[in-house]
């Protein structure tokens, strides 16, 4: 049986600095033709090692090719399943920019990983 994975760094939008708002797709595999999934994963990591960053982050996604969506609160050092419908191709993830106050707030990193069998 097929199996595979891979992961993505979620950055911020370009331009708008270290602390912006994040808009990022991660593609899924789809079942198309003689390729078939029967099962994928989607886990979401938080890391705040950073001085002064937020203990955790909120979340919005959006799955593309099926019209559902849900937010979660990412905590810091969690890892955080995510139930991908059958239909979805893709996840639109969506991070409000880090707080301006108090001074010094900044937003840890936050990385995708996709699971699949076939």
């Amino acid at each position: 049986m097929p199996a595979g994975a891979f992961a993505l760094y979620v950055d911020q939008s370009a331009g708008g600095g270290p602390n912006a708002h994040i808009n990022r797709v991660v593609p899924l595999p789809v079942s198309s033709g003689d390729i078939r999934f029967g099962d994928r994963r989607l886990t979401l990591y938080y890391d705040n090692q950073l001085p002064g960053a937020m203990p955790s982050v909120s979340v919005d996604m959006r799955f593309l090719g099926t019209g559902s969506a849900t937010s979660i609160q990412l905590n810091a050092g969690d890892c955080q399943p995510i139930d991908v419908p059958r239909e979805a191709c893709a996840v639109s993830l969506h991070v409000d920019p880090a707080p301006a106050t108090p001074p010094g707030t900044t937003r840890g990193a936050i990385s995708a990983l996709v699971e699949f069998v076939g």
